[in-house]
C-alpha cells in the first residue's frame, strides 16, 4: 500500500517493440557524412550551408546515431495486410452477419407491404360504405319521402273523353313517390272509359304523370237497340263505341229500319260506312238501305251515291269521287264500278 500523503508512482509503460520489416523491403544503410573539423570551406552564394547536419536512413532494428533519422515505412507498403482507414483496418463481415441483416430488411419490407395492404383494405370497406349509405339515401328519397311525390297529371288526345275523367282514373295514385305510382293500373282504367283506343301513362319527374291517349274514330251512328232513343256510334272495325242522342258532325247516319229491311240491310249498310275513305265519308249525312244489294248514300249537298251491295268498296269510292264533281251530276250509280252511270 502506498502510505498516506504519497502519490501512487506512475504507471510504467513499456514501447512497443518495433516492426521487423521483411528482408525485401529492408535498405540498405547509407554512409554517414559528418561535419569536418578543419576550417570551415566557403559557403557557396548559390547554396548556403544548412543549419542540421546531414541526414541518412539506416536500417528499422539498428542503433540511431546522432545526426541520423530513421525514414518510416508506410503500412500499405507490406503486401497482404488490409487495408486501413481512419487508423482502423477494416475487418471483413461474416455472412452470418449478412444473412441476417438481409433477413431483417426482408422482414422489415414484408412488415410495411402487409401495413400498406391493411390500409388499402380499410380504404376500400370505407368506400363500400360510403356508396352504401348514399345508395339507401337515394332509394329513400325515390321511394319513402315527398321529394318525388305525385302532384300533376298532364293529359293529351282526350278531347271526347275529357280531362277530367282522365285525372280520377290517377286520383288514388296521388301524393306516392313517382317510383311506386302504378302505372299499369292507371292504364287498365283509362282503356275501359269508351272513346280510349289506347293509352300510354309515363313519369314526368319530379312530380308529373303524363297520360297520352288515342281515342276511337266513329265512322258511322246507327240507331240505338230495342228501339232507345240515340244514335250507337260504331268505330272502323264496327265495334260499338258509346251512344249519342245525335250523329256527330262528319259521321253518316245509318238510317235503316230492320223490321222492313231487315237485318241484311242493317249489316250491308254498317259495312258500307265502316268502308268509306274518310275524304267521303265527311260529305255524307246519311246511309240508308232496302235491302243487303241496295245501299245509298245521302250527300250533305244533296247529291246521291246508288252504291250497291258491300264490296268492291275502294274502287267504287274512288269512282264516285271522280264524277261527283262534274256539272249537272246529281246522282251517280257506282253499284257496277267498271261500268258507272250518272243522272241530273
Amino acid at each position: 500500500m502506498t502510505p498516506p500523503g504519497r502519490r501512487p508512482p506512475a504507471p510504467v509503460r513499456r514501447p512497443a517493440a518495433p516492426r521487423r520489416p521483411r528482408p525485401e523491403q529492408r535498405e540498405q544503410p547509407q554512409p554517414v557524412q559528418l561535419p569536418e573539423t578543419g576550417p570551415a570551406a566557403p559557403q557557396s552564394a548559390a547554396h548556403p550551408a544548412s543549419s542540421s547536419p546531414a541526414v541518412s536512413t539506416s536500417p528499422v532494428g539498428s542503433s540511431t546515431q546522432p545526426g541520423v533519422t530513421r525514414q518510416s515505412r508506410s503500412d500499405t507498403d507490406e503486401p497482404g495486410r488490409p487495408p486501413q482507414r481512419e487508423g482502423r483496418a477494416e475487418r471483413p463481415r461474416a455472412a452470418g452477419a449478412t444473412e441476417g441483416e438481409a433477413a431483417r430488411s426482408g422482414s422489415s419490407s414484408d412488415g410495411a407491404g402487409a401495413g400498406s395492404g391493411r390500409r388499402l383494405l380499410w380504404r376500400v370497406i370505407a368506400v363500400a360504405v360510403v356508396v352504401v349509405l348514399l345508395l339507401g339515401a337515394a332509394a329513400w328519397a325515390l321511394l319513402a319521402s315527398s321529394l318525388t311525390a305525385l302532384r300533376d297529371v298532364r293529359v293529351s288526345g282526350a278531347d271526347r273523353t275529357g280531362a277530367a275523367a282522365v285525372q280520377s282514373a290517377a286520383a288514388d295514385q296521388m301524393g306516392l313517390p313517382l317510383l311506386r305510382v302504378d302505372t299499369g293500373a292507371v292504364s287498365e282504367r283509362l282503356r275501359k272509359l269508351p272513346w280510349v283506343a289506347s293509352v300510354s301513362v309515363t313519369r314526368g319527374f319530379p312530380h308529373r304523370l303524363d297520360v297520352a291517349v288515342t281515342e276511337k274514330v266513329p265512322v258511322a251512328a246507327v240507331p240505338a237497340a230495342d228501339g232507345a232513343p240515340g244514335v250507337m256510334l260504331l268505330d272502323g272495325d264496327g265495334t260499338s263505341i258509346t251512344t249519342a242522342d245525335a250523329a256527330p258532325e262528319g259521321v253518316p247516319l245509318v238510317q235503316v229500319d230492320p223490321g222492313a229491311a231487315g237485318a241484311g240491310a242493317v249489316r250491308a249498310a254498317s259495312a258500307v260506312a265502316l268502308a268509306l275513305p274518310t275524304a267521303l265519308r265527311e260529305q255524307v249525312s246519311a246511309i240508308t238501305a232496302s235491302g243487303p244489294e241496295d245501299v245509298r248514300l245521302a250527300l250533305r249537298d244533296g247529291k246521291q251515291v246508288v252504291w250497291g251491295g258491300a264490296g268492291e268498296d275502294d274502287l267504287k269510292a274512288r269512282v264516285a269521287q271522280l264524277l261527283l264533281p262534274r256539272e249537272g251530276v246529281r246522282t251517280v250509280d257506282v253499284s257496277a264500278p267498271r261500268a258507272p252511270a250518272t243522272a241530273p
